[in-house]
């Protein structure tokens, strides 16, 4: 119990609170942006994989749950049944962050393959039971494409979970990689997840 609270106060603090809230705004800015214009992808968790990246698997489960909370609150109600779909992402993408899959592209893709599975696991019954497989996002018609050849709806969701989310990961993978070649050591060295950058 005393390790958990530890690295919690390590993780969320006056000085990762900001980066936190900052990552939930980059979530919830690129995510809307690409819903907007019906991109057959999400990139709605970029924030959460950076932010876990650089302090670690908790503060990224906080940034996705306050992203998602937010959403759901001012935009889609929707959004807050996904919140443990967010949890996944937050603390898959921090445990890897730590194995240094975020070093090279080459390990960062394939990594946010399985990412990808994990979050079409995690996401399909809350899809399908909460809201029939369409949740208004661009790859509905992923779905309305599985039922109409005779799917089931929780087939259909776990199907359109499979064909979008691995693309979705690796690309959100390999941006955050990118993303954190371009920020100054200066700053990622003050971070708690600097060894993982």
């Amino acid at each position: 119990m005393a390790e958990a609270s530890s690295r919690f106060e390590k993780e969320v603090n006056a000085t990762t609170i900001p980066l936190i809230a900052f990552g939930a705004a980059l979530n919830i800015v690129v995510g809307q942006a690409v819903q907007l214009i019906k991109l057959p992808l999400y990139l709605d968790s970029i924030g959460t994989i950076l932010i876990a990246c650089v302090i670690g698997p908790l503060a990224g489960m906080l940034t996705g749950a306050f992203a998602n909370l937010t959403l759901g609150l001012f935009f889609n109600y929707a959004f807050i049944f996904f919140i443990p779909v967010t949890l996944v992402i937050g603390a898959f993408s921090g445990l890897v962050a730590k194995m240094g899959v975020f070093r090279r592209w080459y390990t960062a893709v394939p990594t946010g393959l399985v990412q990808g599975i994990l979050s079409a696991v995690a996401s399909a019954p809350i899809a399908a039971f909460m809201f029939g497989g369409v949740t208004m996002g661009g790859t509905d018609f992923l779905v309305l494409y599985f039922r109409a050849i005779g799917k089931s709806i929780i087939q259909s969701a776990f199907l359109q979970g499979l064909a979008a989310d691995p693309v979705d990961k690796a690309v959100s993978y390999l941006i955050v990689y990118f993303l954190l070649r371009r920020i100054p050591r200066s700053i990622l060295i003050r971070l708690p997840g600097y060894a993982n950058a």
